[in-house]
């Protein structure tokens, strides 16, 4: 079925429904849709009642629906994409990199408490009490990174009834899954939390045909214990650890490197401004089993990613004046990150050559050859992170024509990002000197490409929020929050070679170098490649590496800080003429902070100017009869400095930049539940999106750089070095597909010994780009997944039994793609597949 017929059809079946919805009486509804307390504004009011588009679901709406993971939240959520590379993208806004120095456009809060990683939406099901997805610029009452939107995991709290949950699950690939969970009192005013779960997929579903093993196997476990206690009549304090282990080889932030274009037998990973590649002219030149089986891959050397030394830790403690209530929340959380992947993407461990990348233009420079060096080579990539926060807030108890919250919040962070490629088999790569001869630092990894960068930031941030009901079925909404953001840390990058070719043994013996110095060693070639000189001097030369200077560990180092501040807010009116009814419309305004472009080979110029977005939004909730409930929204966002990386023109050559574009953003939202009889439920969700860049010139797509492919947008004359630059203006945003339905029913069948529940949904996502140029090698094309689940839940409401089975028709969909570097068959792809098939059984018993 084509693209087309896939959206007719979907669209057809959402505008039966809401039209079947809008002519329903309340008299054929007798199951009335559970009301969905929310948090969204920091205080708890129904959902219908709050006036921002908001999704959420509740531990059992995750049961039916099979909602377990952050890639199902996006799949039914409308305007919502994630890759597992840690990117979350509400309407648009994004991230198009993970490099230090930059943020998300999207805030993930635990409890409240702010984090720095998508991790904690991985939290397994069974202790997570709700999620909530706010859409839209949260600038006010969430601040920090919340240009997007955000995202709220609240957690399971201590009870003061004994109770315990313990879930088993098994299923195909030679998965298990076991959870458990158990509260209740210790004493009078004390209660606790105590849980644990254990994960595995032995059986990776990406086979690899080659000496490596299968990829996508799953090793993970967490623990988590709370403690809360009544501190008097009003006042409640808690205690939340939690602790996460993973060994994934396809896991969060583990971009999988399955290639569906053909080998390239002249070089392995290409030649690029910013990493080294290989020539292989003696080595591997069969076929990729991608091209034919996209789930099949031939490599000599795992994929895999770990979280290791993983630690969370929140307070929040909350009294109750009678006529508002003070909070203060308090988190901190660290993590080691781990990722490695075989760096050429094929079977191959013979000798090959090294080359520099082409500082002037496509192709090598053959002049700078290093021959028959290395046996293999494999990436790697590491996040050692810590952030602490710290919120305080008063607000209002809810009575009387006013309802308010103030507070103030505080952020500080530490990262560190080393990554490269290192060289396997080769011990010279360990004790390069420089190209004078002198000694230099040892290269302990073995790296022929290491960069590194290091963070530090402080936020803080004062906010104040009034809602004003100034008629009686008319309030006034406005927030103003102030942000001051402050970066410090540094980058580094370091190249080393092994040895030189005879053209370039010439080359430094007329540089005066002696013979014997650069004849069979590794040398460090950090100030050649990025300052274009033998020494130190030269970057000094060159007003785009003045700033750079020898790091004491090898290679070059730039010390680098910002600080950023920005005033935030929201505008709205709300107009609820009936008990069902809630009319809205919003004007928010968001920021999220400068940056620079860390780890990422000593840019030049790496800082990028903050983000904002003015955004307008008029919504509609309605609920009929207690058997239909449609949510509705409409938006309209002027983007200001979105933040990309991009190749420009520096002179006669290009590099990479930290650049701001425009765009603007437009789309509308429904989501529909109907009850129309007895124990069915039906649920449509879409999401209209136009998200295009409006200014943005002129630049080079690195695969493409002589703007050939379809979609290229050539702009003004070549470089000297052959590239063509392109506008950007027209092209979509990342992570944009235009249309998403999903459409989900639900039906219960009641016995007298329990019932049984029939779930299924099913989604259709458009193409997206994974990144800001047309170029069809960043299109995911779009695809449809449909998941089926069975639930029998006994009487006394103890035991439910599971059987599922997701993505039921064996689809494959890509989360993202993207191009390596331009090569003699053209540029290597790499996707993100969504899962295939899988099913299995689970068992809840509760006591």
């Amino acid at each position: 079925m084509s693209k087309t017929s896939h959206l007719r059809s979907a669209l057809a079946a959402g505008a039966s429904a809401a039209a079947l919805a809008a002519f329903a009486g309340p008299a054929l509804a007798q199951t009335e849709i559970e009301e969905l307390v929310v948090t969204a504004e920091k205080r708890e009011q129904s959902l219908q009642d709050v006036p921002v588009a908001v999704t959420a679901f509740t531990s059992e709406r995750r049961d039916v629906l099979g909602v377990n993971t952050v890639e199902d939240l996006a799949r039914i959520t409308p305007s919502l994409s994630y890759t597992n590379n840690d990117r979350l993208s509400i309407r648009g806004f994004g991230r198009l990199t993970n490099a230090i120095g930059t943020d998300p456009s999207v805030a993930l809060y635990s409890d409240g408490i702010f984090s720095n990683s998508m991790a904690d939406a991985s939290t397994p099901p069974l202790f997570i009490e709700r999620t909530e997805i706010l859409r839209g610029p949260q600038g006010t009452l969430y601040g920090r990174n919340s240009i997007g939107g955000a995202m709220n995991v609240i957690s399971k709290r201590p009870t003061e009834d004994f109770n315990a949950e313990v879930r088993a699950q098994v299923g195909n690939y030679d998965y298990y899954r076991i959870d458990g969970l158990i509260r209740g009192p210790i004493a009078p005013n004390l209660r606790f939390l105590l849980g644990g779960s254990v994960e595995k997929r032995g059986e990776g579903f990406i086979n690899n045909i080659g000496p490596a093993r299968d990829t996508a196997e799953v090793d993970r476990w967490m623990v988590e214990f709370q403690v809360e206690a009544d501190l008097g009549e009003n006042t409640t304090a808690r205690l939340r650890y939690s602790k996460f282990d993973w060994d994934d080889s396809y896991g969060v932030g583990n971009t999988l490197n399955n290639n569906i274009s053909p080998y390239d037998t002249t070089s392995f990973t290409g030649a690029g401004t910013s990493a080294l590649y290989y020539n292989t002219a003696l080595g591997y030149t069969g076929t990729n089993p991608a091209v034919s089986d996209p789930y099949t891959i031939n490599t000599n050397w795992d994929a895999y990613g770990s979280l290791d030394n993983h630690h969370r830790l929140h307070f929040d403690l909350t009294h109750d004046f009678g006529w508002g209530t003070l909070k203060y929340l308090a988190g901190y959380q660290q993590y080691d990150y781990n990722t490695s992947s075989d760096s050429d993407g094929t079977p191959r461990v013979g000798p090959q050559n090294i080359n520099l990348p082409d500082l002037d233009g496509p192709g090598p420079l053959t002049a700078f050859t290093a021959t028959n060096v290395a046996t293999d080579a494999r990436t790697f990539y590491e996040e050692r992170q810590s952030w602490f926060s710290n919120e305080i807030n008063l607000s209002s108890s809810g009575e009387g024509p006013f309802n308010w919250i103030v507070g103030a919040f505080q952020y500080y962070q530490e990262y560190d990002q080393p990554q490269g490629i290192r060289v396997v088999g080769d011990p010279g790569m360990f004790a390069p000197v420089s190209l004078s001869g002198a000694a230099v630092p040892a290269n302990p990894r073995g790296a022929f490409l290491y960069v590194d960068g290091h963070l530090e930031t402080k936020s803080y941030a004062a906010f104040g929020q009034i809602d004003w009901e100034f008629a009686p079925t008319l309030t006034l909404t406005a927030g103003l929050r102030y942000t001051k953001d402050q970066k410090d840390g540094y980058d580094i990058a370091r190249y080393v070679a092994r040895v030189p070719s005879a053209a370039l043994l010439q080359g430094l013996r007329a540089a005066g170098v002696p013979l014997a110095v650069a004849q069979g060693l590794s040398l460090d070639l950090s100030t050649f490649q990025v300052c274009g000189g033998f020494t130190i001097a030269a970057c000094a030369a060159n007003p785009l590496t003045a700033d750079l200077v020898p790091n004491p560990t090898g290679g070059l180092r730039r010390n680098l800080s910002g600080d950023w501040d920005a005033l935030t807010g929201t505008l709205g009116v709300q107009w609820e003429p009936d008990a069902d009814t809630n009319l809205y419309a919003r004007y928010s305004r968001g920021y999220k902070s400068g940056g620079w472009l860390g780890s990422n080979g000593l840019t030049p110029s790496p800082y990028a100017d903050p983000e904002y977005v003015d955004s307008y939004e008029i919504g509609a909730k309605k609920n009929v009869g207690g058997s239909l409930q449609v949510n509705t929204a409409a938006f309209y966002s002027d983007y200001q400095g979105f933040q990309t990386p991009l190749t420009v023109a520096l002179g006669n050559i290009t590099g990479s930049r930290f650049l701001n574009l425009e765009a603007e953003v437009y789309g509308a939202e429904l989501e529909a539940l109907w009850s129309p009889i007895d124990n069915l439920q039906l649920m449509l969700n879409y999401a209209y999106l136009h998200a295009e860049v409006t200014e943005g010139c002129c630049f080079v797509d690195t695969p493409d750089p002589r703007a050939q492919q379809p979609g290229a947008r050539p702009f003004g004359p070549a470089l000297p070095n052959g590239s063509q630059p392109q506008t950007l203006v027209g092209n979509r945003l990342p992570l944009t597909p235009e249309h998403k339905v999903t459409l989900g029913a639900t039906y219960t069948w009641e016995f007298g010994a329990g019932r049984l529940t029939a779930s299924g949904t099913y989604t259709w996502t458009d193409d997206q780009q994974s990144t800001i140029f047309a170029n069809p090698g960043y299109t995911s094309p779009a695809f449809e997944l449909a998941d089926f689940r069975l639930l029998w839940r006994d009487a006394d409401d103890r035991y439910t039994v599971i059987g599922y089975v997701k993505n039921a028709f064996d689809e494959v969909g890509y989360q993202n793609s993207t191009l390596g570097s331009p090569t003699a068959v053209g540029p290597r792809r790499t996707v993100i597949l969504n899962f295939p098939r899988t099913y299995g059984l689970e068992l809840q018993y509760r006591f």
